[in-house]
């Protein structure tokens, strides 16, 4: 696990100097700083492997021995790939086989399904494979855009775009490769590189990293690169750009109206970098350019854009996909029969023909076309051969091995905690705060001094029952859950409730993504929790896209809004930590939204309170809070930092002997106050330390002091404990404490004695518990 938050935002650094034509892109924006590919690489831990791709030799020596056996209807079967489902039915599932079997097609993509169901029939259709089939599928958060109920997702894009540094976006995008390697799939349509700057996109929209067209171009190559490094081939999509639509193109053509200019510098920006990077593959979206293509082709069946453009003009050499052909923005749009789609787009120079719906009579009409001269024997020969070798350079024909998944313990096996932890780390760099007016002590991060307190969870009671546990932890926090069918009358009812309240916590846990749906605002009821604001200090929690503030009005009546980016438990849980300063705020706005710029937020940077790094309820946090007898280690607690606050108030001085103090006869007379502080004698003259304590500070007891200490660090499940305990022949009360309350004391410490704003001990105290933690912790 990465615990450095690298931030290369400045770096001068090139991705591919050896790459033609890259340095020349960097030269035109020198804004943009990139990591090269050996720098990405770094970031792997010992244990994860880099995939060692096959010699050029060998990759072509695989072809020839694959491709020469070839017919001419196999080899316009080897650029296609088909969709399949568990559920489909029995002529569909025959209608699989054949072209499995007879045809031989070149490759599968599965669509929504159970993981079960779905792994076993895609092992049944390699089982009827004699040419290894390149499994391919949408998986830019992951297997779970497919697979949803069995496997955690990563964040969409649009939160990695909220994160100022691209390490964490290489990690997702190696783990995302292995991921798809797991399942023995090669190609993730990943990742979205489109520049999503309209709020309405129903397509792109939380798909994309934002509108800020060199992060998209950065974090998108890192991305690619993190998957390249798995052994996985990426594909840029959706070219030549989708985001500024509000038309989705699986239901119809969208428009791109604007000049050629716009284009080259805007939409088609990140495209020309991630080419120049060595993308494996680019995906052509179905769109009308008129700018492009006055003709109003669909992009995707357009030669001027596929080949003129993309492979001419940008120099493209690598695998040209289309998008789904069986999509309405071009199904439907074109005016073409079924069958003759994919010719269409084959004609426009795609390399891959991804799900045609008429796949026998579409293979039949390229097959004739070739006998009309209309599209050339090599023409097919040299996509068929990019298709070859992919396969090869992706294991595919390599001795021993398997297309077939494992299927004994496959759902236990893709839930990964390595994934698990990179989530919780993007959710923690990534929570943004738009707004904090703490002017009043009503906003971030939390201080309960002076202040009762109280937590309310709108909607999705499990997130909100586990915001509410974390704010327990760092506090006495009231709290009220509201179900997923919360009406305006339980709101009114909360407000009542929490009238005598001086500070309220609202957080929005029930969101949607969507722009069509309203992002599940309910107008009545956040018309009534903003006005509900105005009249009482109230801190937004929102878990969702950073659009929906458009549908919030009056979002200027809370002190702080937090932005979530979507309700999950990873993001519900550094949100919860962001509130209470448990981890800085340092997300930043991927897009504009609503009064907010893209980039924009307030930054946080030091922690209040300590991190927690436990899911509540998880294993690890139930370890935490189990408590147990300090021991011989009691002293960190009680007699070294009174022992410390003498010398850090001028009682005594590190220089002062024993003798001088103590009227210590013998060798120790000679022993200095700073000789105690050591690791080597701290333990073994605890007694002197008591002594000191016991004569030079007499304005409070010893358990009054430590009392004190704990109520102040909020330690709830430390305290004396009635025992002694002999330290080096001394008995002292032996203390009884948790891993969850040290960590608060040990916090303290790093914190130069500060917890939550408040003095707990002095610097000089902080930095000897730090000196001394070690040897009384074993």
């Amino acid at each position: 696990m990465l615990r450095r938050f690298i931030d290369r935002a400045a770096a001068a650094a090139l991705l591919f100097s050896t790459i033609a034509g890259f340095q020349a892109i960097a030269q035109e924006n020198a804004a943009v700083a990139y990591s090269s590919p050996q720098e990405y690489k770094s970031l792997l831990a010992e244990h994860q492997k880099v995939y060692q791709y096959p010699s050029q030799e060998k990759v072509d020596r695989i072809v020839d021995s694959v491709f020469r056996k070839l017919s001419t209807r196999e080899k316009i079967a080897q650029i296609m790939i088909i969709e399949f489902d568990s559920q489909d039915g029995s002529r569909r599932k025959a209608m699989q086989n054949r072209l499995v079997k007879k045809e031989k097609i070149g490759g599968l993509i599965p669509m929504n399904d159970d993981l079960v169901p779905a792994i076993r029939r895609m092992n049944e259709l390699n089982r009827l494979s004699r040419i290894p089939m390149l499994i391919s599928i949408d998986a830019e958060w992951g297997a779970n855009m497919r697979y949803w109920d069995e496997i955690p997702p990563f964040p969409r894009q649009m939160q990695l775009g909220a994160l100022s540094s691209d390490s964490l976006v290489y990690r997702m995008g190696y783990l995302l490769g292995k991921e798809c390697r797991l399942l023995k799939m090669q190609v993730n349509y990943a990742p979205d590189i489109d520049i999503n700057n309209n709020p309405s996109n129903p397509a792109i929209n939380t798909r994309s990293f934002g509108e800020d067209k060199e992060k998209v171009a950065r974090y998108g190559i890192a991305i690619m690169q993190g998957m390249k490094d798995a052994g996985v081939a990426g594909s840029a999509k959706h070219f030549p750009g989708h985001g500024d639509t509000d038309v989705d193109s699986h239901l119809a053509l969208p428009v791109i109206p604007f000049d050629y200019q716009r284009l080259d510098t805007l939409e088609m920006y990140p495209f020309k970098h991630l080419v120049a990077a060595g993308v494996d593959m680019v995906m052509v979206a179905h769109l009308n350019v008129p700018a492009l293509d006055p003709s109003g082709t669909p992009s995707s069946i357009s030669r001027k854009i596929v080949t003129e453009l993309l492979r001419d003009k940008l120099g493209f050499k690598g695998i040209i996909c289309t998008d789904a052909l069986n999509m309405h923005g071009v199904a439907k749009e074109s005016g073409l029969e079924k069958k003759d789609i994919p010719l269409a787009a084959y004609k426009a120079g795609a390399d891959i023909l991804l799900m045609p719906e008429d796949v026998e009579n579409s293979i039949t009409v390229i097959e004739q076309a070739l006998k009309r001269g209309e599209i050339t024997m090599a023409g097919l020969n040299e996509r068929v051969k990019k298709m070859l070798a992919l396969k090869a350079r992706l294991g595919l024909f390599e001795k021993g091995y398997s297309p077939l998944v494992e299927m004994n313990g496959l759902e236990q096996r893709v839930i990964v905690q390595e994934n698990l932890d990179l989530m919780q780390q993007i959710a923690k760099n990534s929570m943004t705060v738009l707004f904090n007016d703490n002017s009043q002590g009503f906003g971030l991060p939390v201080s309960f001094k002076g202040k009762k307190v109280a937590y309310v969870g709108y909607k999705n009671p499990v997130l909100g029952r586990e915001f509410a546990a974390v704010a327990n932890k760092y506090g006495q926090v009231d709290t009220i859950i509201l179900e997923d069918d919360a009406s305006l009358a339980a709101l009114r009812d909360a407000r009542n409730r929490l009238r005598d309240h001086d500070l309220v916590i609202f957080g929005f846990n029930q969101t949607d993504q969507r722009p069509h749906k309203g992002y599940a605002i309910n107008p009545e009821n956040i018309s009534f929790i903003t006005e509900w604001a105005k009249e009482q200090p109230m801190i937004a929690v929102y878990l969702g896209s950073p659009y929906a503030l458009t549908r919030i009005p009056n979002y200027r009546n809370f002190t702080a809004f937090v932005l979530g980016y979507s309700n999950n438990q990873a993001n519900n849980f550094a949100a919860a930590q962001v509130v209470f300063g448990g981890i800085p705020a340092i997300g930043v706005l991927p897009v504009t939204a609503a009064s907010f710029k893209v980039g924009e937020s307030v930054v946080i940077p030091d922690r209040f309170r300590e991190e927690l790094f436990h899911f509540i309820g998880s294993e690890g946090d139930s370890i935490q809070q189990v408590k147990f007898d300090l021991g011989e280690a009691s002293p960190l607690l009680s007699v070294v930092p009174q022992a410390a606050e003498l010398v850090a108030s001028g009682k005594i001085r590190e220089s002062d002997t024993l003798g001088e103090l103590l009227e210590v006869e013998g060798t120790d007379s000679n022993l200095t106050v700073g000789e105690l502080f050591t690791p080597a004698s701290a333990r073994k003259h605890i007694y002197y330390m008591h002594a000191l304590i016991s004569k030079y500070r007499n304005y409070v007891s010893a358990e009054s002091f430590v009392q004190n200490m704990l109520r102040k660090l909020g330690m709830r499940h430390t305290a004396f404990n009635g025992k002694s305990v002999a330290v080096a022949g001394y008995s002292l009360q032996d203390i009884i404490t948790s891993r969850e309350d040290l960590a608060k004391f040990i916090f303290a410490a790093h914190n130069g004695g500060l917890y939550a704003g408040e003095r707990v001990f002095s610097p000089y105290t902080a930095g000897l518990i730090l000196k001394l933690k070690d040897s009384y912790l074993k």
